[in-house]
């Protein structure tokens, strides 16, 4: 443990990040983060307020099926001085851009919560970014505009590489190239999208620390090429790099990338050794300064749980080939040996957001990520020559579209693997935190020590894992999921787990059907028994195929009735009261509630 405490001291910024994410993590638990707390704009969106406001576009607006889509920094709300990011839905027929200052009318709502847990919640990912209300305009006009230079010529660039792939390329290639580039995947159809990530490689199509690296190389040999000196070139590069980042959307993953690239270049021009947890460190902490709240994205900590999990394993890893000779197998068994650093780290990640681990990606990674630099490469190249010669731009996008289909072409093989991504139960925040610790303790501790801390990390897992058994022996357990249109009661008692669904209008959401069928499989929940209230038979069987379902007319206001462990329960149609062994109980709607008898066998 010495040496960690000296590496705490030695390193101050480590030792204040440490801290800063401690205190995050306290705030957000005490609910410092919460929507109420947070926003002004959402507890007017709560009444469906229509508001008035005078604000900025601070995003391109993105054509969507009815109209614009921006998000919109306000000045003024309802004539009081109010700054805080709205996302606006403007119909066809606006003239908006980045930078126009408007004056907009409309109703306000809250983002999409979803009623289930574990899943994607809308409303959560947009708080995270410091984004609580939706405003549907009526009315628009508007007044001048006032870009920020610098992100209005990032834009310009953007736009005008998109605009030249279109130009060039077919579709799907067109789309994956301005992914690979520009990180633009509104032209992605839903069939690549799926290829890349059930092979595993979908982090290839997100504009990140590996494309930033691969661009500053590309800066860098340029700059050269002008006669800079080393450090000259590496000084040079910082802006152009930092442009390119506000152009991708300065999405975390390439701002990250880009802080730690300024942090270890600014470290050898003053003749310093460039320490990767020191870097680490800093660019995480100058991001969560402004943007506290991205601590919690999954893009944040699978961010800079790759570069950890490569900087602590690689040459742990690479270590076993230091027998090849051969080049080419050596530079493979590199690529291979990054990928398996990676994935160390964000295996346990991608299981808590996403509820499955690729099995096929090490292999995916090994041909997609050297082909991926490649085509980056020729894509500067190709846009370079769109202003110089018009045929050497149309062979040079021969050459990467050919390299495009080539890439579609395994990440789909892969992808079809009948074993290329497994479904998993979601892990919980304190198995996280135990596998990381648990991580550590390994490469931390040796002999003795590394047994006992290991020793009692798998303990406390084993507790964690068995508890619920030992608590919920004697209790049943009720939770309610409200829908627009369809509510879901969950009852468990002793594993077994029977679920109510109630359609209360004529109208089928499957967008509620596939969050619920979704809570199953990252609940770990692959039997139960489904009885389903008021739905046609053909669709609600497709959807939940897997698990028994019985179906039951809606006549009325009658009552459920069913037997759970020998115990008669009896629900009412509204879902308002539950009567278990005759003993009437009041369920409140979302609410969590537990009974416990000492006589439930």
């Amino acid at each position: 443990m010495s040496h960690i405490r000296n590496l705490l001291f030695k390193r101050p910024i480590i030792t204040v990040f440490i801290v800063y994410v401690i205190i995050l993590v306290l705030l957000d638990v005490l609910g410092y983060f919460s929507c109420e707390k947070q926003s002004v704009l959402y507890k007017l969106a709560e009444n469906n307020s229509v508001v008035s406001i005078q604000g900025r576009v601070v995003s391109m607006p993105q054509v969507v099926k009815a109209g614009k889509r921006f998000v919109l920094e306000t000045n003024i709300v309802n004539g009081e001085k109010l700054k805080e990011k709205v996302i606006v839905n403007s119909p066809i027929g606006y003239s908006i851009a980045y930078g126009d200052i408007v004056n907009i009318e409309g109703k306000l709502k809250k983002p999409f919560a979803q009623a289930f847990p574990l899943v994607f919640d809308y409303q959560k990912y947009l708080a995270r970014s410091g984004i609580y209300s939706v405003l549907s305009v009526s009315y628009f006009e508007y007044i001048k505009s006032d870009p920020n230079i610098i992100k209005k010529l990032a834009f310009i660039f953007r736009d005008d590489i998109s605009s030249k792939i279109d130009i060039y390329f077919k579709k799907p290639y067109s789309g994956i190239l301005k992914s690979l580039i520009i990180g633009d995947k509104s032209s992605l159809t839903t069939e690549v999208r799926n290829s890349f990530s059930d092979s595993g490689v979908m982090h290839v199509l997100v504009v990140s620390g590996l494309h930033v690296g691969f661009i500053g190389i590309i800066v860098l040999f340029i700059l050269k090429l002008f006669g800079f000196s080393f450090k000259k070139a590496s000084l040079s590069g910082i802006p152009f790099i930092f442009f390119y980042v506000i152009a991708t959307g300065a999405n975390p993953p390439a701002l990250r990338a880009a802080i730690m690239f300024a942090c270890i270049v600014v470290s050898l021009c003053f003749d310093r050794e460039p320490l990767i947890y020191n870097s680490l460190a800093l660019s995480a902490l100058i991001i969560l300064v402004f943007q506290p709240q991205q601590l919690f994205t999954a893009s944040f900590q699978m961010s800079y749980g790759a570069t950890i999990g490569i900087t602590c394993f690689y040459k742990i890893i690479f270590a076993f080939f230091k027998n090849i000779k051969n080049k080419v197998l050596k530079f493979f068994c590199a690529t291979l040996s990054v990928t398996i650093s990676a994935q160390i780290v964000l295996m346990p990640i991608c299981m808590y957001y996403f509820g499955k681990i690729s099995i096929i990606s090490f292999v995916a990674n090994i041909m997609i990520v050297p082909l991926t630099a490649v085509i980056l490469y020729l894509g500067v190249v190709f846009y370079v020559l769109t202003f110089i010669f018009q045929y050497a731009s149309v062979l040079c996008s021969d050459v990467i579209s050919m390299l495009l289909n080539f890439v579609l072409f395994v990440t789909m093989l892969f992808g079809k693997f009948k074993f290329a991504s497994i479904a998993v139960q979601k892990p919980s925040s304190l198995q996280l935190v135990l596998f990381f610790v648990s991580l550590f303790s390994m490469l931390t501790f040796k002999n003795m020590k590394r047994l006992v801390v290991s020793g009692i990390i798998i303990a406390l897992n084993f507790a964690y894992v068995i508890y619920p058994f030992i608590y919920g022996k004697n209790k049943i357990f009720f939770n309610i999921y409200e829908g627009k249109s369809i509510t879901v009661l969950q009852i468990k008692n002793k594993g077994k787990n029977i679920f109510i669904v109630n359609n209360k209008s004529k109208y089928y959401d499957e967008g509620y059907m596939s969050s619920f069928k979704q809570y199953l499989a990252f609940s770990g929940i692959k039997k139960a028994d489904v009885i389903a209230v008021g739905f046609n038979k053909n669709k609600v069987c497709c959807d939940l195929m897997s698990y028994s379902i019985n179906l039951i007319d809606k006549q009325g206001y009658g009552n459920i009735e069913l037997r759970l462990n020998n115990n008669f329960i009896v629900i009412d149609d509204l879902f308002k009261r539950v009567y278990i062994n005759n003993v009437e109980f009041l369920l409140n709607n979302n609410k969590f509630f537990i009974f416990e008898n000492k006589n439930f066998k």
